[in-house]
């Protein structure tokens, strides 16, 4: 595909040069302000220090109870992220990485009690703690001075979750069923490092009051072997609601979490495919194979019946939750008819016996609205100000370590580099597309985004691909040529080298063209309905000389949800959603997807900015710009929630992978 060349993005060159001048304009308003100051870098590199002798602290004492000679100076606290590239905005948290080498176990190990022996050091000292542990890698988010009420809040979550470590959990009190059934050895107590109530926590236990669990029943069958096959372990049926394979979500499909698998999609073709059952975790006992008569000995019991919300909710209430659920992709189009005529009869206040007749019309639809959960209240959420220093605690990735230091080189190959991604970083937040939390892109992605126009697509290249030069090659020390976690970091890593030959004009003859004219052509790029970037084909990956695989070439075509990490005999992995929509690759990690959290809204929402944003620079050579190109957008809602959970598949006829990507 002939790619767009800055040139070609306006109709004549006045025009260009009017829309280069708007975007310098704003670039010169706008690139100050977001950037941080010398200030704010100092204040937060002194509490950087500060937390690295908290820290050291912290891990000697554990570690020299069971190694006398184990040297604390092998303790760090290192920066990465955007402070450490130089792509730090004002009020940016602070990115952090645990290193300790000589740990045993290693600080990234499930079994290490590091973590929660740091939580509870650092909540000691007034300062705000939370260990996350369903994230992708377990951090600590902190904050230097929390409110009375939030440091409140953070202590009491610790001690619920210290007296929580020898009260049997949820899912082990139903386990109780499985050793009924199938002799499963299951532990008795809750293992010590439950997890406290995350956001992640907070979305799967928020169910309803007496209701009777089916993701609960579906997770213990997924934990039975599938050769086993127990006759009389099965899903119970939910009372009034009817499994019509004419309702999306219902037919053919187990009710649950987005971790139950598809009928029609279970059956593996190869081993890597196997859903979680037929893959046993690491030092997982096998359930024993018993005959059918132990089984009828022992039957499940029935459920509890849940009432349905018709039945006491105000119509008022009932009209908010089914256009919700509406909203969300439930129910077919002649359901969706019968709701519509109850809503319209309650607001246009219709005669009471006719709103009666129409209510009781949805008990014959499919009991969604007791799916319902409302948002978690994220009472244990730092605010925005007012709490000091920000920062995120990982424990020991070293990736993240030399991804800081690629994009750091990066930022010294051009005096265009920082402005320009700090105009992008600014314009993405005030436009609210930069969550991803909320289900739109994070902050590293659009540094990627950005660095992926300047060296495939600007014309001449402002940047060289430091994964790829020769100088890259050249370099056989021991930083540059190992591998980490079986992943190849090598790049152009001289930081004085780099300085030298920008200052020289080898790494790019273009010295004219200004950061006005290469937004023009990113934004461009981005938006572009042809010409540009693909966003439903291709996959932007910064390590390819020209840039750019194809979503087929990763095998990034469907959304599938993967268990990342090693566990215990007894646990489950943690499992993470890996989504395909928008596609960017890691430099270093090449499986993963930094885009994976976009949502289909997400990626919706993205496009519609890039659209907007190059649709107002169009404007700019007429000098008739309707809007600001960085108004503050309106707060947009949680893209990532579900309120009735995992959005049903609709009933329609397969048709070919390619015909399925457009967003």
């Amino acid at each position: 595909m002939n790619r767009l060349a800055p040139d070609r993005y306006a109709a004549s060159q006045a025009a260009a040069q009017a829309q280069n001048a708007y975007l310098d304009a704003i670039a010169g308003l706008e690139v100050p302000k977001a950037m941080i100051s010398a200030a704010e870098e100092h204040q937060k590199e002194t509490m950087r220090q500060d937390l690295e002798d908290v820290c050291q602290r912290v891990v000697t004492e554990y570690e020299i109870e069971k190694d006398a000679l184990f040297d604390g100076s092998t303790v760090s606290l290192k920066c990465y992220g955007s402070l450490r590239t130089g792509f730090a905005t004002h009020s940016s948290d602070m990115d952090l990485v645990l290193t300790s080498p000589n740990c045993n176990p290693h600080l990234s190990s499930t079994e290490s009690d590091i973590p929660r022996l740091l939580e509870k050091a650092l909540l000691e000292l007034g300062f705000g703690a939370r260990l996350l542990t369903r994230t992708r890698m377990p951090l600590i988010k902190f904050c230097e001075k929390p409110a009375p009420e939030l440091a409140a809040r953070l202590q009491e979550e610790r001690i619920k979750w210290e007296n929580q470590k020898a009260v049997p959990s949820k899912k082990l009190a139903k386990k109780t069923v499985d050793e009924a059934v199938n002799g499963s050895n299951v532990p008795e107590t809750m293992d010590e490092k439950a997890t406290p109530i995350d956001r992640a926590d907070a979305l799967k236990d928020d169910t309803l009051e007496g209701e009777v669990s089916l993701e609960d029943v579906a997770d213990d069958l997924k934990d039975i072997d599938e050769t086993s096959s127990p006759p009389m372990l099965q899903l119970p049926e939910r009372v009034n609601e009817p499994q019509s394979s004419q309702n999306p979500g219902f037919g053919n499909r187990e009710v649950g979490s987005e971790a139950l698998i598809d009928k029609e999609s279970s059956q593996p073709n190869d081993e890597t495919e196997k859903p979680e059952a037929a893959i046993s975790a690491p030092g997982r006992p096998r359930p024993k194979k018993e005959s059918a008569d132990v089984h009828k000995e022992k039957p499940l019991a029935p459920p509890v019946v849940k009432e349905r919300r018709e039945a006491v909710l105000s119509n008022d209430e009932l009209v908010r939750l089914y256009k919700l659920a509406m909203k969300e992709g439930w129910f077919e189009p002649g359901e969706r008819t019968t709701i519509l005529a109850f809503c319209r009869a309650v607001e246009d206040g219709s005669p009471d016996d006719q709103v009666a007749e129409r209510r009781a019309q949805l008990l014959s639809l499919p009991d969604v609205l007791n799916r319902y959960r409302p948002p978690p209240d994220h009472l244990l959420d730092y605010p925005k100000d007012g709490v000091g220093v920000q920062c995120d605690i990982i424990f020991s990735n070293p990736l993240a370590i030399h991804n800081s230091a690629m994009l750091r080189c990066y930022n010294l190959s051009d005096p265009r580099v920082k402005p320009m991604v700090l105009f992008v970083k600014a314009w993405a937040k005030r436009r609210k597309i930069n969550s991803p939390y909320h289900g739109t892109l994070s902050s590293y992605g659009y540094v990627l985004m950005v660095l992926h126009y300047l060296i495939n697509v600007a014309k001449p290249a402002i940047c060289l691909n430091l994964q790829h030069i020769e100088m890259a090659m050249r370099d056989t020390s021991a930083e540059n040529t190992q591998i980490i976690e079986g992943y190849n970091v090598r790049f152009w890593r001289d930081e004085a080298m780099i300085r030298q030959w920008a200052m020289q004009g080898h790494i790019t003859p273009d010295r004219q063209s200004t950061v006005g004219s290469l937004l023009r052509g990113f934004f461009q790029y981005f938006a572009a309905p042809s010409g540009g970037f693909s966003w439903a084909m291709e996959v932007l990956s910064l390590r390819t000389p020209g840039g750019i695989l194809t979503k087929q070439q990763k095998q990034w075509i469907a959304a599938k949800t993967e268990v990342l990490d090693p566990v215990k005999a007894g646990e489950k992995g943690q499992e993470v959603r890996q989504r395909y929509l928008f596609a960017i690759e890691d430099p270093f990690e090449t499986n993963h997807n930094i885009a994976r959290t976009v949502v289909h809204n997400g990626i919706v929402a993205i496009r519609d900015e890039f659209r907007r944003a190059n649709r107002l620079i169009q404007q700019a050579a007429n000098t008739n710009v309707t809007e600001d190109l960085f108004a503050e957008a309106a707060a947009k809602d949680d893209l990532n929630y579900r309120y009735f959970g995992p959005r049903p598949r609709p009933n329609v006829a397969k048709v070919p992978v390619q015909a399925t990507k457009a967003v």
